[in-house]
């Protein structure tokens, strides 16, 4: 059904660059890891392993002296015989130390493989094994295994579904808990780093099931009173956690460049809650624990049963076989033989009892969901839906508590609890990638914690009073991907502190073990800053810090800067006073001027008027008052001339300057430094390379046992074997086969790439020949039908060509007729030969031989087939015209008959007419230029 939906869905995720490299969504988990994969033009799809598994363990086999690798299934198998060697949940132990409660709780839940703080690592290392020889990793090492196992899975599954061409994907985006710290998602990223990884966006668990959630689906517009947007509250149940998510769904109307504006759903994340230890393995260690306490009851004379590291990892095997039955089966028989000291294991347990062991730990794993509300201020009833994903949530007992802890009647199981965050990683990283074009959707994600930052001086003066500034950067549950800027007046170099804060609002909200000082910045070149701009005042110090989409605040740059003020000449344009003066004086003597011109004409024109139309005008005359006020309102002012001059004006200019940062990590955990970054790179690459060669030794060693089961069972079962070969010929091959098998018993398994590369060398070349033999007693009589058959149309072809094609002369049709002699020629001597030889000699021709004769031919016959036709021959110009102008007298006599001529008025006039028309209207050559 999931895959039905994404290829509905397929439009969607349309690539526009072809050789775009595909993106991964990873659901790293702490047991299991889901792989989501978005390419050019595909769906979303979650993929599939090695064993057609779509999810895959977190775990690493490292066996043996040369420390080869297992992953997953493989290293599954073998976990209750070999789990000291097996490190399991290592993104458990990434940017915490030995004391933090999610790392101690895996010794007490019988974790085989446990990790120490390593002071020259400044964090954590894993031991295989107690001697000092033994191998030791960092989880950041073995997490980048795991990240590089999901690059490996998902290319072979893009080749599996026929994108063979797909390069190795290098842009990740990977799921966290809601609870993750600074330091966790740093380690993250150096784990990512070490096989060349790009992140490109750390995402909430539940905040990646919201972006799926929405991706097909639209929302009312926020702005709207009466439309009802969702408020959803995702509930995730994990292995190792409990994490509670309440979600706003909603839509706005996003303005376009060109047409009209478009609705973009978004998803607002609101709150988040969480319980960091209660999750599916500590109810699989209430199992472990009720086991192993009926075992002691059952054999009270045994001791060391929880010492026993074999013991217990088959305990903790069973125990979540149990969980699983008994989430579908009211009950379920247990035994396990020779448990310990060869002592059995029986019992029986019912869904009653689980449910009456795990009764606490029940009533835990609900209280994030109340608390989220809480942090939200909600209620139930503004909730649209709760949505239950994570593998724990399929446990009866957790839906019924959380049923009974929120009053609801039912609960939303609409989404696959499994795969809903690999998918919305995936899709965020198309949404956040320029070479995919997807349906865009808004997302606003918050970080639970608060930033402070605190200032002092880098080189306190112990005469003056200490100088300190402390202010909160970001608040709780404040938007990720901004940048804030924070401003301060100094004059020497400063220490910049970023630490882990609470606010009044939210208190306790940091994860118990976390370290609160992060990172210190010195912060110099204010003093040297300071000194030079002294006569300017203090200088103002800008620092602007940015907490990314991925949960990390940091210090992005640093300025000094200064308010200078100065005199600068500037050219200004003014009025030109002197050529006003001399315009105003030659003003008066124009108006007069032009006032007695105006004077005489209205004299002349009023002794030439009718003396009737004075009288009738008189009451129209206007006075000489009225006549200079209209001739003051026609004169429009006349624009002052300017002129340009140079005056002194007062400016002030910003005066900046960048300063030097230098960051040191705080805590006892940090993340790797460039010099620890090359040593595990260049320890990966090792592994690496060992593992390639054991692969390929595998596939040479399975190539050769697979030759001599195949020589083995083709002489004895395949019939006509015996036809093409002798049985002193297929008696070689047998012994050579048998000989190779006895050596394979005895040393075949540790020899090295060459020496079973010959074995197999001296087992293939006879029984090859037999094997080619066997082959071309069919192939090469069906080769020869079919070229005889050829031939005979190539001799029809031609003869039809006689007629069909004139521009093929006959010289040509004989050249290709020449060609199929000698084919037929070559063809008989080679039959005849091939006649005189016995079945088990080597043949005179092969089938491969046969279609290479017709070939010089076929290739005549094609370009004779595109020899065009001769074009038909074209009519002189004079009998052409003689022709015209016959038709034309006869035309004119007929038409002349009534003394008319009449044109139909759809005719065009001919040729010969328009020639006519053009003729006449030449010119004379003395006209033209």
């Amino acid at each position: 059904m999931w895959r039905i939906t994404w290829l509905l869905l397929a439009p969607v995720l349309l690539g526009y660059q072809a050789e775009a490299r595909a993106i991964l969504g990873i659901d790293l988990g702490s047991v299991y890891m889901k792989v989501a994969l978005v390419q050019s033009g595909s769906p979303l799809e979650i993929v599939t392993n090695l064993h057609s598994k779509r999810k895959t363990e977190q775990m690493i086999l490292f066996d043996g002296k040369d420390q080869q690798r297992f992953y997953g299934a493989d290293a599954d198998a073998l976990l209750a015989r070999k789990a000291a060697s097996t490190p399991t949940s290592m993104s458990v132990m990434l940017g915490r130390e030995e004391q933090h409660p999610a790392v101690k709780v895996l010794a007490e839940r019988y974790f085989p493989v446990t990790p120490y703080y390593n002071e020259t690592r400044w964090g954590l290392s894993v031991q295989l094994g107690k001697k000092e020889t033994d191998p030791i990793y960092t989880p950041e090492e073995l997490v980048a295994m795991v990240l590089q196992h999901a690059v490996d899975i998902s290319t072979a599954y893009a080749a599996e579904q026929g994108h063979a061409s797909m390069l190795p994907p290098k842009d990740i985006v990977i799921t966290v808990p809601s609870f993750a710290t600074q330091r966790e998602r740093m380690a993250l990223l150096d784990a990512a780093a070490l096989v060349d990884l790009n992140v490109l966006l750390l995402i909430d668990d539940n905040t990646a099931a919201a972006l799926q959630y929405s991706m097909d689906k639209t929302f009312a517009d926020a702005t709207n009173e009466h439309s009802e947007d969702q408020w959803i509250l995702f509930y995730n149940v994990g292995a190792t956690s409990v994490q509670a998510t309440l979600v706003h769904f909603y839509s706005y109307l996003q303005p376009q460049k060109y047409g009209k504006p478009k609705r973009v759903p978004t998803a607002e994340v609101v709150a988040k809650a969480w319980d960091a230890t209660a999750g599916g393995l500590a109810l699989d260690h209430v199992l472990v624990e009720h086991l192993a306490n009926a075992f002691e009851q059952q054999n009270p004379q045994m001791k060391g049963l929880r010492e026993n590291v074999r013991a217990m990892t088959k305990l903790r095997i069973q125990a979540n076989k149990i969980k699983h039955v008994l989430s579908a089966n009211a009950d379920i028989p247990i035994t396990l033989d020779a448990l310990h000291n060869d002592a059995p294991l029986q019992q029986h347990m019912t869904r009653a009892e689980l449910e009456n062991l795990a009764a606490p730990l029940i009533q835990r794993a609900v209280q994030p969901a109340l608390d989220c509300l809480q942090r939200a201020n909600k209620t139930i009833a503004d909730l649209t839906a709760v949505e239950l994903i994570g593998g724990g949530m399929r446990v009866p007992a957790i839906q019924s508590g959380l049923q009974a802890a929120l009053g609801l009647e039912e609960l939303g199981l609409h989404m696959n609890s499994d795969e809903s965050m690999a998918l919305g990683a995936a899709f965020a990283g198309a949404n956040h990638s320029t070479a995919f074009r997807v349906r865009h959707i808004g997302l606003v994600d918050v970080c639970p914690f608060a930033y402070q930052v605190t200032l002092k001086d880098l080189n306190p003066d112990k005469k003056s009073d200490e100088w300190k500034k402390q202010t909160t950067m970001f608040k709780s549950f404040g938007k990720l991907g901004i940048k804030k800027t924070i401003t301060f007046t100094h004059e020497a170099d400063c220490l910049c502190q970023l630490d882990y804060s609470e606010d009044a609002e939210h208190v306790g909200l940091l994860p118990e073990g976390t370290e609160r000082s992060l990172v210190e910045y010195s912060i110099t070149g204010i003093a040297d800053f300071a000194t030079k701009m002294k006569d300017k005042g203090a200088p103002k110090i800008s620092l602007q810090f940015e907490l990314t989409a991925s949960g990390i605040a940091h210090l992005v740059k640093a300025e000094a800067s200064v308010e200078e003020t100065y005199m600068a000449q500037e050219e200004i344009e003014v009025d030109d006073e002197e050529a006003t003066t001399e315009e105003e004086a030659a003003e008066p003597a124009k108006d007069k001027a032009e006032d007695d011109a105006a004077d005489k004409d209205e004299a002349s024109a009023s002794t030439s008027e009718n003396k009737d139309a004075d009288r009738a005008d008189e009451t129209d005359k206007k006075t000489d008052e009225e006549k200079s006020k209209e001739k003051s309102k026609d004169k429009k002012p006349k624009a002052k001339p300017k002129k340009r001059i140079t005056v002194e004006k007062e400016k002030t200019r910003i005066i900046k300057e960048t300063l030097t940062v230098t960051a040191r990590n705080k805590g006892k955990v940090q993340p790797l430094s460039p010099e620890l970054l090359e040593a595990s790179r260049a320890k990966l690459a090792a592994l690496a390379e060992k593992d390639k060669l054991r692969i390929l030794r595998e596939e040479t060693r399975n190539k050769l046992e697979s030759y001599i089961y195949k020589i083995k069972n083709t002489i004895q079962d395949v019939e006509g074997i015996k036809e093409v070969a002798t049985e002193d010929q297929l008696q070689e091959c047998m012994d050579l086969a048998l000989a190779a098998q006895e050596w394979m018993d005895d040393d075949g398994y540790g020899a090295d790439i060459a020496t079973m590369e010959k074995k197999y060398t001296t087992l293939s070349d006879p029984f090859e020949k037999i094997m080619f033999r066997y082959k071309e007693k069919e192939a090469r009589p069906a080769a020869v039908a079919a070229l005889q058959k050829q031939l005979t149309d190539i001799e029809k072809l031609m003869e039809n060509w006689s007629t069909s094609k004139p521009q093929v002369t006959e010289a040509e049709r004989a050249e290709i007729l020449e060609e199929v002699e000698l084919v037929k020629k070559w063809l008989t001597e080679k039959e005849s030969e091939q006649a005189a030889r016995q079945p088990h000699d080597e043949p005179a021709f092969t089938s491969t031989d046969v279609p290479k004769m017709i070939r010089t031919a076929e290739k005549k016959i094609l370009l004779l087939s595109k020899k065009p036709k001769p074009k038909p021959p074209k009519k002189e110009k004079n009998e052409t015209k003689a022709e015209n102008e016959t038709a034309t007298e006869g035309e004119s006599s007929e038409s002349s008959a009534d003394g008319s001529s009449e044109q139909p008025a759809d005719e065009k006039p001919s040729d010969d007419a328009n020639e006519a028309k053009a003729d006449s209207t030449e010119t004379d050559p003395s006209d033209e230029l």
